[in-house]
């Protein structure tokens, strides 16, 4: 009875043993299969960053060739009747053209030629969306570009699909600055009327130069949908470089704007800077106004003031004497860009499913390495990734 008992057990513990065991195999082969799927993520979420910085240098290219430059003009691409809204996802893409007028390019990724291509098919890639700008209204009109391909050629001569990138260029000199160093103004102590966005938040409040990026609005005041409302029309700071040689001067305004909100903050910086003369300026009715211009792009300063007189005029202002206070400030061209990018990597087995995104984003500021110089330089001066919660 006893060697039966003994024997009973044993079976017990053998098959209790071999029972761990086929789980401990089963545990192993789990978890070499969680890893090798984890080591194909990382490999397909490195790939979308690698072709989401493949769009960045695209973009920074098309930059450098077509507006190293010192004699070409940028603007928004409202400036040639898309019109606002809802819907025009080409709006707030930077175009660039000869000093004589000459269409050159649109830095957007998918753009060939001037005619900007329908943005609504599966390639449509959304680079400024809901959290950079909430809901697709005027002046907060989303961003949309071309998604590329990006292929690499086997041995045998065929192109392998490996996933896909984009890239748009905003212009930053389509807006004011809020930052704008004493040192380096174009006119010392001078400030944008960036309170006529950011209710509360004075123009001179010293934390504004803390910041390091425009995203971070919260720090001094501001509300989220403020932050949103004003992505189109105001940066950190434009920096406009100077061709005879002077370096960079801060939060010079850029004319080639059909950006209402943009206008109407220039209406109340003159009224900042001339508080007697633009008592009686409606800053909302020289906004509509001067975003209403006819003949964009304008190929000088003396175009956009000649276009503004009669309105001004009308409301009581003299030309000559907003002439003298914001000429020193206007320009037809910018030397500041953000650049976002996005990048996505596919399955070799299977092309159309999508395995990683990835965005990123860098400013951009055109410098010279002499005086004398023509030809700019642009130069990354600053960087960051970003994720769905920041488009």
């Amino acid at each position: 009875m006893t060697s039966r008992r003994k024997s009973g057990f044993a079976l017990v513990i053998t098959l209790t043993l071999l029972a761990l065991l086929v789980l401990a195999l089963y545990a192993l082969s789990a978890l070499s299969k969680v890893g090798s799927e984890v080591a194909a993520m990382s490999i397909y979420q490195t790939q979308a960053r690698q072709n989401a910085l493949l769009g960045l240098h695209q973009a920074l290219g098309e930059l450098q060739h077509y507006a190293g430059g010192d004699g070409v003009i940028t603007g928004m691409a409202g400036i040639t009747g898309v019109p606002a809204g809802a819907g025009n996802p080409a709006r707030h893409w930077c175009g660039v053209w000869a000093s004589n007028g000459q269409f050159l390019r649109w830095l957007a990724s998918g753009a060939s030629g001037a005619t900007i291509p329908p943005l609504t098919g599966a390639d449509a890639i959304e680079l400024v969306s809901t959290n950079s700008l909430n809901s697709d209204v005027t002046d907060r009109e989303h961003v949309s570009v071309l998604r590329l391909p990006v292929a690499i050629t086997a041995g045998d001569g065929r192109n392998l699909m490996q996933g896909g990138s984009a890239y748009w260029l905003g212009d930053e000199g389509v807006k004011l600055s809020l930052v704008i160093p004493d040192a380096e103004a174009v006119a010392a102590g001078i400030k944008h009327a960036i309170d006529k966005q950011f209710t509360g938040i004075a123009p001179d409040n010293p934390t504004l130069a803390k910041l390091l990026l425009y995203e971070q609005l919260s720090l001094v005041g501001a509300t989220t949908v403020q932050r949103q409302g004003g992505f189109h029309s105001h940066a950190r700071t434009h920096y406009q470089l100077q061709l005879n040689g002077a370096g960079l001067k801060a939060g010079a305004l850029n004319v080639n704007s059909s950006s209402v909100r943009y206008w109407t903050g220039v209406g109340a910086t003159f009224t900042r800077l001339n508080p007697t003369a633009g008592a009686s300026l409606s800053h909302t009715g020289f906004g509509a106004a001067a975003a209403a211009l006819s003949g964009r792009p304008f190929l000088d300063v003396d175009g956009f003031l000649a276009g503004i007189s009669t309105y001004l005029t009308n409301a009581g202002i003299s030309p000559g004497e907003f002439d003298a206070t914001m000429r020193p400030w206007f320009t037809t061209r910018s030397d500041t860009f953000r650049i976002r990018a996005y990048g996505d990597a596919f399955n070799p087995a299977d092309p159309a499913q999508n395995e990683a995104t990835a965005w990123c984003e860098a400013i951009v500021q055109r410098v010279k390495d002499s005086p004398s110089a023509t030809t700019g330089r642009f130069v990354i001066s600053g960087f960051r990734w970003l994720g769905p919660d920041d488009i």
